[in-house]
């Protein structure tokens, strides 16, 4: 017992980093969402630094939790009722990240460009982080579902898995 659990068991890793992208990216779209309705006010640069501060901490954390998802994929998939679910987590991840990788990258472009197509990309990128919210609140929801009822987490469902819905 001298080692710290964690550090052996990588499927813990996982809960520990998920949380962040969550909180910053849906962050980082409200913050978006403001600097579109405020445009014309004196803090709409804040705002929308503060949106693009939030999105690139945000997609860091996101595919540092995606890597230790990846880890803990190969342990929990051998104690969870449904695999399917866990698959689709995982599909859902992918969309997430793909949409909030799309929109920094848009947003690097932006920075680039200044002003040529500024308003343009401005809806996108938070077009594609309001989308990119939906699926990482439904991927959330799968990867609560893994948790609290699958077996992966805090629940501990029956050997034959009777108590699955």
């Amino acid at each position: 017992m001298n080692e710290i659990p964690i550090v052996g068991r990588t499927e813990l890793w996982h809960p520990l980093f998920v949380h962040f992208p969550i909180a910053l990216l849906i962050l980082g779209t409200l913050v978006g969402l403001a600097y579109l309705i405020c445009k014309k006010s004196g803090f709409a640069g804040n705002l929308r630094f503060t949106m693009s501060l939030l999105l690139w901490c945000g997609i860091v954390f996101f595919w540092i939790a995606f890597y230790t998802g990846n880890l803990a994929y190969s342990v929990e998939v051998r104690r969870i009722c449904d695999p399917t679910v866990l698959k689709d987590h995982l599909k859902w991840a992918y969309i997430s990240g793909a949409l909030f990788s799309l929109a920094a990258f848009l947003d690097i472009i932006q920075k680039i460009w200044q002003n040529r197509i500024n308003r343009f990309l401005s809806v996108l990128i938070i077009s594609l982080m309001l989308i990119g919210s939906v699926s990482l609140g439904y991927d959330g929801h799968l990867g609560a579902s893994l948790v609290y009822q699958q077996g992966a987490g805090v629940h501990k469902p029956a050997s034959d898995c009777s108590d699955y819905k």
